[in-house]
């Protein structure tokens, strides 16, 4: 009888502190031993070099709107080029800080996230940016504080979530320092198998009348036009719809407000108006 309550005894004993350990590891406010990968840099910074001669601002004076040969690529170009100067003067701050995450290592905190720490030069001037990411049983959560030298101090630029493959996630930032109100929305996709993504921009300032405006970047496996830009114009509730072949530069352009039609309006290989097939 004693060797069986002995036996009793040390069966207990194993599933209590097989359950603890399972808590233990299971328990989302436990620190992670390994630090969150952060989302790759085309989860935050939308790629306008993949349409045809987007990276040479002179090509656009060749091929404006009003060139007829050039017409139907001009018009899908210069919209997708006003969203890239606007992108870029508006977003250069956390935009660049984002980027020279990927170079830095981080250190574990107290509270079991990990901060990336680091000195940015944006224009001139140094920022100071603190990255935070916390794992959680559904994924990780990030944050961004940014300091300028001299000026703002551990300013909440951006916050955002990826999913533990990091296959989905999002990104919300607010407009700056002196105007500290929700300003974009970025929500992204990937698959790196098939290596296709989408990426979208969407305006979310309150009050605004461009609220609910996008620009949404993808590329597919879809034949024969694997690339595409969806371009909502909130004020004037007007679609601008490009998609074009990644390799061959070929493609097309939807766009009723500007066409007076909902037809497509193609370029060929040269960039050169054609009849679509």
């Amino acid at each position: 009888m004693i060797f069986m309550r002995d036996l009793r005894i040390i069966f207990i004993t194993l599933i209590t502190i097989t359950l603890l350990i399972s808590c233990k590891e299971d328990d989302p406010t436990q620190p992670q031993e390994q630090a969150p990968d952060i989302p790759p840099q085309s989860t935050f910074v939308m790629d306008f070099t993949a349409f045809p001669d987007t990276a040479s601002p002179a090509a656009f004076q060749k091929a404006n709107a009003d060139t007829i040969e050039f017409g139907n690529w001009g018009w899908a170009y210069g919209n997708a080029v006003v969203w890239k100067a606007v992108i870029d003067i508006t977003l250069a701050v956390p935009r660049l800080s984002f980027i020279a995450a990927f170079s830095q290592e981080p250190v574990q905190q107290e509270d079991g996230s990990w901060l990336w720490s680091y000195n940015v030069n944006v224009l001139g001037v140094i920022h100071t940016a603190k990255l935070y990411g916390t794992t959680t049983t559904q994924g990780v959560e990030w944050k961004m504080l940014l300091s300028r030298d001299g000026g703002y101090q551990d300013f909440e630029w951006y916050t955002g979530f990826s999913n533990l493959p990091l296959t989905q996630g999002s990104w919300t930032l607010n407009k700056d320092p002196n105007d500290p109100v929700p300003f974009l929305q970025i929500d992204w996709n990937r698959n790196p198998v098939d290596e296709t993504a989408d990426i979208k921009y969407t305006n979310i300032i309150p009050n605004d009348p461009e609220n609910g405006g996008y620009i949404f970047y993808g590329k597919t496996t879809n034949v024969p036009f694997n690339a595409f830009y969806d371009i909502f114009n909130k004020g004037k509730n007007n679609h601008t719809n490009v998609e074009w072949n990644l390799e061959s530069h070929n493609g097309r352009v939807n766009d009723p407000m500007h066409f007076g039609d909902t037809d497509w309006h193609c370029w060929d290989e040269n960039l050169l108006n054609i009849v679509c097939p």
